[in-house]
């Protein structure tokens, strides 16, 4: 017999064992009762050696790493992790690590885009992270890795608010969260913070150094904003209210990859061109006397209607001149936060948006 075929013959034997079992100890139903002798019967079969954690998960392999420990949230509500997340087959369902990708063929698909591959920070807050993961994490030291399935019911969220369910014990998850499919989480800790903020100045600080020689962290406009200029204007004659200019622009991460770009030829060097986007200068309405750098609005070529910009954006343009060039550097609470955007910037990332002030396009 093929040893996968005898593998999922003990599998089927011992989950029906454990069925017979479970209903001759209790003619109840539960909401997770098939889905836990599921996870059982796989990990009696996969990994007998397995250890239970105390939320019902289960560690398959623990590296301990030699940084400091994460301990609770209060004392690292932030970490920053490697991770990749298998099917209980072993087929890897996402990744952040770029070598895995490029093996896997997965990391050409998004490629026009220019995927973002690297740690990823975690937010340790029930608004952040799923009860499963905390509790894989909170046991983990700066460098460790850690192989843990988490059964659906510990990845659960509140539908209304998008919060994590916590609950103190196993069985209130088992009895309140329905789970689905179980998955493998590989998770490699490469860093542990306090203070988000601080860490992406400390980021933005070390990029400076590199880009920007002779400029700190300490030469902020705004906390966690930077403005250089790196072309001189034709006046320092500031725009008037109500105005509007044109402008081209390159926006990126601090890792140097190019994201968004009004510059054709810069989109097609990057990778991120498309021939369905006008390219050239974009028009730029200032804001009125009873407003701030927060109403400015850009209007694409080719586009009908305008659109605002994020905030470190549009501050950017404000510490402008006509035909000036200049670099805004800002961390995300300038920009996209948290969040991030889509599969380009992750959560919590500090960006640089390049700007030139140039002449109306001729018509």
């Amino acid at each position: 017999m093929n040893p996968m075929n005898m593998k999922n013959t003990i599998l089927y034997l011992s989950l029906a064992a454990l069925v017979l079992a479970g209903c001759a100890k209790d003619p109840n139903t539960g909401v997770n009762d098939a889905n836990q002798l599921y996870l059982d019967a796989w990990i009696h079969v996969n990994h007998p050696d397995a250890v239970r954690t105390a939320l019902g998960a289960y560690i398959l392999e623990d590296i301990p790493g030699t940084g400091p420990s994460v301990s609770s949230a209060e004392s690292y509500p932030y970490v920053r992790v490697d991770y990749t997340i298998r099917k209980l087959d072993g087929s890897v369902q996402t990744t952040t690590e770029e070598a895995l990708a490029k093996r896997l063929g997965t990391y050409t698909a998004n490629q026009s885009k220019n995927p973002y591959y690297g740690p990823l920070v975690w937010n340790r807050s029930s608004d952040g992270l799923v009860a499963g993961l905390e509790e894989a994490v909170s046991t983990m030291s700066v460098g460790g890795h850690r192989s843990v399935v988490l059964p659906g019911w510990l990845m659960g969220v509140d539908a209304s608010t998008n919060a994590s369910l916590r609950y103190k014990t196993a069985e209130e998850y088992l009895e309140k969260v329905p789970g689905g499919t179980p998955v493998i989480y590989d998770i490699t800790l490469t860093e542990a913070f306090s203070d988000a903020v601080k860490w992406q100045i400390d980021s933005v600080g070390r990029y400076l150094a590199k880009s920007f020689p002779g400029k700190t962290a300490a030469d902020s406009t705004k906390k966690g904003f930077y403005y250089f200029r790196t072309g001189a204007p034709s006046s320092e004659t500031k725009f008037k209210n109500d105005t509007t200019i044109y402008i081209n622009y390159i926006g990126r991460r601090l890792d140097g990859q190019v994201f968004d770009t009004s510059i054709a030829d810069t989109a097609k060097y990057y990778g991120i061109y498309s021939a369905s986007r006008t390219y050239g200068a974009c028009k730029i309405s200032w804001y009125s006397s009873d407003k701030d750098y927060t109403s400015i609005t850009m209007t694409m070529p080719g586009a009908s209607s305008s659109s605002s910009v994020i905030n470190g954006f549009s501050l950017g343009l404000d510490q402008m001149h006509p035909h000036e060039k200049g670099s805004a550097i800002f961390v995300s609470g300038w920009g996209y936060g948290n969040k991030g955007s889509g599969t380009v910037i992750p959560g919590y990332s500090p960006l640089r948006f390049d700007f030139e002030i140039v002449d109306k396009p001729a018509e």
